[in-house]
């Protein structure tokens, strides 16, 4: 993780070095992959928190979904979507803008399915409904394959991410 970062950071560094050693102005283009590099970034401190699983198998085998709670990971996402926002404004249309934006809803959808089956170790007595405890065998299987999903929300987000990544290198 913090190689994809320093590479972010090393990108934005040589094209300011470059633009400001030749008496040049920083051009529009090098602003945007500035730009770019940031969100990237961002989004990337998301990818830190998430445990993203190469096969079904390697999943099963651990079960976990993050390195963090569900309430950590909801402050770090609300964290780098608020950094985000002011970003993507800046961003012109592009292939990467999108694949930025498509691994952020990625971990919002993660997230939002990540609530549905979180179940806390203090339960408040008051929050019980007499509807959960009469689930049906339907019900349960429903509840039974939330984790793949949000597994698989976690390995979307970093596919996009990745391709934004291949992106930003590309001259």
């Amino acid at each position: 993780m913090k190689n994809r970062l320093t590479l972010a950071g090393t990108i934005v560094c040589v094209l300011l070095t470059s633009a400001l050693t030749h008496g040049q102005s920083i051009s529009p283009a090098t602003r945007n992959r500035e730009t770019d590099a940031r969100a990237i970034a961002a989004v990337s401190r998301l990818e830190r928190d998430v445990i993203v699983y190469r096969s079904l198998a390697e999943f099963e085998e651990n079960g976990k979904l993050a390195r963090v709670s569900l309430q950590t990971f909801a402050r770090d996402l609300l964290e780098v979507t608020n950094e985000l926002q002011p970003l993507l404004e800046q961003m012109s249309p592009s292939r990467s803008k999108m694949q930025i934006i498509n691994a952020l809803d990625c971990y919002r959808d993660g997230l939002f399915w990540w609530r549905q089956i979180d179940q806390p170790r203090v339960v408040n007595v008051s929050a019980l409904r007499y509807a959960e405890s009469n689930r049906t065998p339907t019900d349960a299987a429903f509840l039974a394959n939330i984790p793949y999903t949000v597994a698989i929300n976690w390995r979307q987000a970093q596919k996009y991410l990745r391709q934004a990544e291949l992106t930003l290198r590309q001259p």
